[in-house]
């Protein structure tokens, strides 16, 4: 066995122990020997070094099984920590979080301009902004997510619709700007990854994260690991059509379950029913506050208007068919709802579960858990930080 092999052999151990110590929180050295089937020597040969680095640290002792008590050793989140970019139709978020996605802080502008060279400079003037309040000695890396279909291998978004951007290399049109590595994935993808690791999805092998706002879109988990087809398409199901005679989508087909379901769809649907003079407490929150919004709706709802609440039920129905087919065909253990949607009036979500389980039940011997993201809008910029530390770890070599 050659000195380089034996070298890669250990970095790969290196890595595959650092992820594992990772993902399940406190540890032992056992359980890692038993995971990996590691000799015991190799194990602690591997956490010393972790600890020289200052990436793994004891945290007292566990229970016995018989014998002596298992040393827990634990993951210094604190370590390094990783940007995170999200961006939207119409805000761009970005923050500073540790390396377990606790966000240290973070700023929220509105997107100012839909074109990309002048998205980018934006997160660039954000980037600088938050290291300079915010500063740590060591950043890890980027994770950027936006919607649309992305290389993953490159970072090129191939083609967001809803931002108009095609063929745009966002991954090396920041990573000039950085010294260290810029990593690009799919919003809900993201998402996906930060409930997975550190939110409502931790310990749940399959799962569907929904993001529902500007856009719908979902992000898959199958056995464990993010799901995103031959041509990183996958869970784009808010341009899948219901309605193949509908109006025209941007994305070229018609009738698309955005069109129907998605913030600017109950925007119009409330705007047509104040144009067909239905009585609403919706046309006067607009008189007050200039803008007819998802939120202003959510609003009225919350002061009991008939109408918002028709219009939230209705669309959390059509949601929950559409999510429920999503339930059939992969089988999921959990499906989790996001994006800025998913922070309206409880009687949108409630009926979204209703109708998904409803939906998918008769396939089931027992029905599908639905929940709220645990990050609320933030579940894609959590896992823009996941994204991040997946792929510094799974990829580099971290004897620093």
């Amino acid at each position: 066995m050659t000195l380089v092999y034996q070298r890669r052999v250990r970095e790969e151990n290196l890595r595959k122990v650092l992820r594992f110590i990772h993902r399940v929180g406190n540890t032992s050295r056992p359980a890692i020997a038993r995971e990996f089937h590691l000799s015991p020597a190799t194990v602690t040969s591997l956490i010393a070094e972790l600890e020289k680095q200052g990436l793994v640290r004891e945290n007292g002792f566990g229970e016995s099984a018989g014998g002596r008590k298992p040393v827990i050793l634990e993951f210094n989140a604190e370590w390094a920590w990783v940007v995170a970019a999200k961006i939207g139709v119409k805000r761009v978020r970005v923050g500073l979080a540790n390396l377990k996605g606790e966000l240290k802080s973070k700023v929220v502008e509105p997107l100012a301009s839909p074109h990309f060279q002048d998205v980018v400079a934006q997160i660039l003037r954000m980037v600088k902004t938050l290291l300079e309040t915010t500063p740590h000695p060591r950043i890890l890396g980027m994770g950027v997510c936006c919607p649309g279909v992305i290389d993953q291998k490159t970072g090129e978004v191939q083609k967001a619709v809803n931002l108009g951007w095609y063929d745009v290399p966002l991954q090396r049109l920041l990573s000039e700007h950085f010294d260290w590595p810029v990593f690009v994935e799919d919003g809900a993808d993201a998402g996906a990854l930060g409930e997975k690791w550190f939110g409502n999805g931790r310990g749940v092998k399959n799962l569907i994260y929904v993001v529902l706002g500007n856009g719908i879109g979902s992000g898959i988990i199958l056995n464990g690991e993010l799901y995103t087809g031959h041509q990183h398409a996958a869970g784009e199901f808010g341009h899948t059509s219901i309605d193949f005679s509908g109006p025209p989508c941007p994305c070229g087909n018609r009738g698309c379950l955005e069109l129907y379901a998605s913030a600017p769809a109950i925007v119009r649907k409330a705007k047509e029913a104040i144009e067909r003079g239905e009585q609403t407490l919706i046309r006067n929150l607009v008189e007050e506050q200039g803008t007819l919004s998802g939120e202003l709706i959510s609003e009225a709802a919350y002061l009991g208007d008939a109408l918002a609440l028709r219009i939230l039920r209705e669309t959390g129905e059509l949601l929950g068919q559409a999510i429920g087919n999503l339930v059939n065909i992969f089988d999921p253990e959990m499906v989790i709802i996001g994006g800025g949607l998913s922070l309206a009036h409880p009687v949108f979500f409630e009926t979204i579960a209703q109708t998904v389980i409803h939906q998918s039940l008769f396939l089931r011997r027992k029905p599908v858990e639905v929940r709220k993201a645990f990050f609320g809008g933030d579940s894609e910029l959590v896992g823009a930080a996941a994204l991040t530390v997946e792929r510094v770890f799974g990829e580099q070599a971290l004897v620093l």
